[in-house]
């Protein structure tokens, strides 16, 4: 008996050699995780079955609840099929490939003037894959990504000001997004525990300040998260400060500026690099319009210590000195399609030589890049950290229903003796240069039933420069090819 059909097919045709046939191991995990496969499948059907684009309003778990007023609850579901074929990682050979079914589903109710308890459940969920590959990296079941109390009262200091003050587990974005945000892309989201304050002045003038620490995801070995094991994420000992002012300028622009406090320890869960940092950053920009341009500029620096390692061997605090800066020019075109065209540039510092006892080797802390250096989860082969990288994007909206992007960015270290972004690829020596490579990278997505289900499909293809071709550690496999396609049900 066969499994036909997609994403089958597409294992049976590009899959690593382990999956050539399904040996009774595979056959196993398939009949396992058999019931989240078919709702999978099915996901299509059910949706469509409301009807087409725009013909009615969409099924909803709150409707079909008929909960009372002061009760909301929403969900999503997701299953995505990608594939990386030559991977960049050092020490990482075989092609990468994942099945995956990431649900999210999310309740909010009020309990009083002003008050508010929350929570999310997290559901993401290996189906089929590559084990050796980074597919562990993208799976956490059953687990409460959010609990929280808010207290939202109206016109606290101004007539019309909003606070909002969360305590407890949540999930946050801050600013541009590059520093701290809740993943987009990736199948797994990043929970604070602690407290934090957002006012909202009238004239959309915000303050935020927040004092929490990261969660640590469970199970942590590789083994236990294919197997889709469920174990509670804990706090870490990883703490984060921070201090966020966005505020409106004349001439329609708006600033920020922000300092996050990063503070970590070692403990019996998890050894780290003792992370000591201070990143203080502003941001510039011009919002979008229809016949005119628009820019964004940010810069961070950093500074503070860390360990070389998480070994606990290693106990030398090293300084650090590093920085990162975004510039951005675009132009939306009042024509059909709505292009927008824009030219970015990107640079993160690099650790300059491995041999002192400092580092110039920017760090992300808990921020996202996928809505700027492409799809991550397998793939991400652009990081913010020892990067030099110019691009050109253009984006598109087909029709009410559709939207579209192609971006191609060159890649480059900024320090030839540091590792390539999150690779691992290193050449301490500086003797490969500082090309990693061109990547060209597009998604296409589309509403099948709006505001219900969607459609997105894309792909990266990177033209490997000699960086990746001649490092003493570089796969040397070839250009680094990736694809996904996920339908996304949201209810």
């Amino acid at each position: 008996m066969g499994w036909r059909g997609w994403p089958c097919d597409a294992f049976m045709t590009y899959a690593p050699s382990q999956y050539g046939q399904f040996g009774p191991t595979t056959l196993h995990r398939f009949l396992k995780h058999l019931p989240l496969a078919v709702l999978a499948g099915l996901l299509a059907p059910a949706a469509l079955a409301q009807g087409e684009v725009g013909a009615r309003e969409p099924w909803t778990l709150q409707d079909a609840l008929g909960l009372p007023d002061g009760v909301r609850i929403e969900g999503s579901i997701r299953p995505r099929y990608e594939a990386l074929a030559n991977p960049f990682v050092a020490g990482r050979t075989d092609d990468d490939e994942l099945l995956s079914v990431r649900t999210l589903l999310s309740i909010e109710a009020d309990l009083g003037p002003a008050l508010t308890l929350g929570g999310e459940l997290l559901d993401s969920r290996f189906i089929l894959g590559n084990e050796s590959g980074g597919a562990a990296g993208e799976i956490d079941t059953l687990e409460p990504a959010q609990l929280y109390l808010s207290w939202r009262p109206s016109d606290v200091l101004l007539t019309g000001a909003t606070l909002d003050l969360t305590a407890g587990r949540f999930t946050m974005d801050l600013g541009s997004r590059r520093l701290v945000a809740r993943a987009i892309y990736r199948s797994i989201l990043t929970s604070f525990d602690g407290a934090r304050a957002v006012w909202t002045a009238p004239d959309k003038l915000a303050v935020t300040f927040a004092y929490v620490a990261s969660a640590l995801r469970a199970p942590a070995d590789a083994s236990s998260a294919l197997d889709n094991e469920v174990a509670l994420n804990r706090s870490s000992n990883t703490r984060l400060g921070l201090a966020h002012l966005d505020a409106p300028l004349p001439l329609g622009l708006r600033g920020e500026l922000y300092v996050l406090d990063l503070d970590e320890d070692d403990s019996s869960n998890a050894a780290t690099r003792n992370r000591d940092f201070v990143t203080v950053g502003a941001r510039l920009r011009q919002l979008q319009s229809k016949g005119r341009f628009d820019f964004e500029l940010e810069y961070a620096h950093q500074s503070g210590t860390a360990r070389a390692s998480s070994s606990p061997l290693d106990v030398t605090p090293i300084d650090q000195d590093a920085e990162m800066a975004h510039a951005a020019i675009g132009y939306t075109f009042d024509a059909p399609w709505s292009p927008y065209l824009s030219l970015q540039y990107d640079f993160a510092s690099g650790d300059r030589s491995p041999a002192d006892r400092a580092s110039q080797r920017f760090d992300t802390l808990f921020g996202d890049r996928a809505f700027e250096f492409g799809p991550t989860a397998l793939d991400g082969f652009i990081a913010r950290t020892n990067l030099a990288s110019p691009g050109i994007r253009l984006e598109v909206r087909p029709d009410a229903e559709s939207d579209a992007y192609i971006m191609a960015r060159d890649v480059r270290l900024v320090s030839e003796t540091d590792s390539f972004g999150n690779s691992g690829v290193r050449d301490p020596a500086g003797l490969s240069g500082d090309h990693a490579g061109l990547q060209i990278e597009g998604r296409y997505r589309r509403w099948l039933v709006r505001d219900s289900l969607r459609l997105a499909v894309g792909a990266a293809i990177v033209a490997t420069g000699g960086f990746l071709e001649t490092a003493p550690n570089a796969t040397r496999q070839g250009d680094p090819v990736y694809g996904f396609s996920e339908l996304t049900w949201t209810f």
